[in-house]
């Protein structure tokens, strides 16, 4: 989790508080960040990853002066009306989709300003962009720069001066002679053409998500700039945006729109409307086991920094740089936070049971120590994922899944049914690391089941990816039958298998005593492709609940 480090004087300006550091090491941990040390002028706190609006001093300061009573309830931010305007090109679409933008004005920079903002810049772009991949930020000198500003993309001989550079470099110079092109050149890896923003009259702003351009470099002397945002996701793009516009906005800075230009449509940015989420009492109470009225609801909103508003229930009002509050139980959670855990009475069940391991569990650790045996590298990845990956990445057919209801993001809304395509999801991001990758997951999957009482069913898998340049049909198919005899399974039947992930005639259906325990193959290219694994890649899946009762019914037999 990111750490970030707080210069004690700067807090307190910004805090309108004179506290001691011995006061803030001891209240602070109880609004959800962890204390991690501190000096005579400065202290250190780890942010969790749920909360990117604290990776700033001034993020930090606001959260912490509503908490503690200092300055309680929603935050209103004024964005001021412009005429500044960003184009979008058509040919972004297929390399870095989405571009947003803000103008800040009447900023004072100093030393303490700039540490904090390129701090909260690159733990921004670790965490919720991870490692700039999905979200990447820019911020430029205002000055130069002639509006409209061109999101377009460049070829690789295209040249401009990049930041901390003395001579103009060609683009795919920047990727492998630059430190910060080495290290982000895998974000753009197979790419005919580059990110590009320049302004109208042709000077470069930034090779986003790489580096920017030394023509807008921000100093001391920089009273105004410009912030872009490019990102594979559109929701993620937004809430990084308000983050960041927010933070210069709390040190007195004004934030003027951007009228951004898509070929279909114009997107004006920031929108800082507070999002509205209504909550019961009842379920407040219910969850948190206690007798809280309205009144003291609302306050311990206020205290996280809400506004509430009460008609038949209450009306919480979300800042919009609180990326985290996707349900009411997240709003729940941070009345628990003001209200204090150390005043909950932790209760004995009435209800008396010995405790032990599900055999099931243990089952699988040994899965998990065989395959390691092998000297496969273990996953661990999201349940949630989409119809995308599923099914049209892995060339399958659609089929009835478990699908989120109102889903806010369309990365995750439906419960995989297979782990499969999470495993080459794994590969297709480490393209860049060395080879073999042989990997693999024992974890849950969903199963429809209209027999069951709840419509469907957890499923426990193991899958195996191998990916390296001589993998092939013979390799996985000999893992498979080596992992069943590991387990003292025998009668194992090998039929072949019409998947249509596979290629044909190599695929595989693994059957023990005539019952279909799983499937394994070598994927086609077209798979591989959409995927952008560029090494030959086979895989299997088997159902570890399966071979969980055949090896019970073994048992038992003896």
């Amino acid at each position: 989790m990111p750490v970030i480090e707080v210069k004690l004087s700067d807090f307190l300006k910004l805090l309108g508080k004179d506290l001691s550091i011995e006061e803030l090491s001891e209240t602070m941990p109880m609004m959800g960040v962890s204390w991690e040390g501190s000096s005579e002028d400065s202290f250190s706190i780890e942010v969790f990853p749920n909360r990117p609006d604290m990776l700033s001093v001034e993020g930090l300061a606001r959260s912490y002066a509503s908490f503690m009573g200092f300055n309680t309830g929603l935050r209103n931010y004024k964005v001021l009306e412009s005429d500044y305007t960003s184009i979008v090109a058509e040919e972004v679409r297929d390399v870095r989709p989405y571009f947003c933008s803000a103008v800040i004005k009447n900023i004072e920079f100093d030393d303490s300003l700039i540490r904090s903002i390129i701090q909260m810049q690159e733990k921004l772009h670790v965490t919720h962009g991870r490692k700039r991949r999905k979200v990447s930020i820019g911020l430029h000198d205002l000055k130069p720069i002639k509006f409209p500003v061109i999101y377009t993309t460049k070829p690789p001989e295209f040249k401009f001066r990049p930041l901390g550079e003395r001579s103009e470099m060609t683009l795919s110079q920047i990727l492998s002679d630059l430190p910060k092109g080495v290290e982000y050149a895998w974000i753009l890896e197979g790419m005919a053409r580059y990110p590009i923003l320049m302004d109208s009259k042709g000077m470069v702003l930034s090779m986003p998500p790489i580096i920017n351009s030394e023509h807008t470099r921000i100093d001391e002397a920089t009273d105004s700039i410009f912030i872009d945002v490019t990102s594979t996701d559109w929701k993620a793009m937004n809430e990084v945006l308000n983050i960041i516009v927010t933070t210069f906005a709390d040190r007195g800075a004004g934030i003027y729109q951007v009228s951004n230009k898509y070929p279909d449509k114009v997107v004006a940015s920031p929108n800082l409307k507070p999002r509205e989420m209504n909550l019961a009492l009842d379920y407040v109470n219910d969850l948190l086991g206690v007798n809280l009225t309205h009144e003291q609801v609302s306050a311990y909103l206020e205290r996280m920094g809400y506004g509430v508003q009460f008609e038949e229930a209450l009306k919480v009002l979300i800042p919009s740089y609180r990326t985290d509050i996707m349900h009411q139980m997240d709003l729940v959670e941070d009345i628990a936070i003001a209200y204090g855990y150390d005043k909950f009475v932790p209760e004995i069940p009435p209800i008396a049971s010995p405790a032990g391991e599900d055999p099931l569990e243990i089952f699988c650790r040994s899965l998990r120590n065989l395959l390691v045996g092998y000297g496969f590298l273990e996953t661990v990845t999201f349940m949630m994922t989409n119809r995308v990956k599923l099914f049209k990445k892995m060339c399958l057919p659609e089929e009835p899944v478990a699908e989120a209801e109102n889903s806010k993001n369309e990365e995750y809304n439906i419960v995989r049914n297979r782990l499969i395509p999470s495993l080459l999801e794994v590969l297709s991001l480490n393209k860049h690391h060395p080879y073999p990758q042989n990997i693999f997951e024992v974890a849950e999957v969903l199963i429809l089941d209209p027999e069951e009482d709840t419509g469907a069913k957890t499923a426990k898998r193991l899958a195996v990816a191998l990916c390296h340049a001589k993998s092939n049909f013979s390799e996985i198919k000999s893992v498979t039958i080596s992992i069943i005899d590991n387990l003292g399974i025998r009668n194992i039947n090998i039929e072949p298998s019409d998947i249509t992930c596979f290629i044909e005639g190599r695929g595989m259906n693994v059957k023990v005593g005539g019952h279909l325990i799983g499937y394994a193959g070598e994927l086609k290219p077209e798979v591989l492709e959409i995927w952008e694994i560029e090494m030959p890649t086979t895989a299997l899946e088997l159902d570890a609940d399966a071979l969980y009762d055949i090896l019970a019914k073994c048992r038992r037999r003896v």
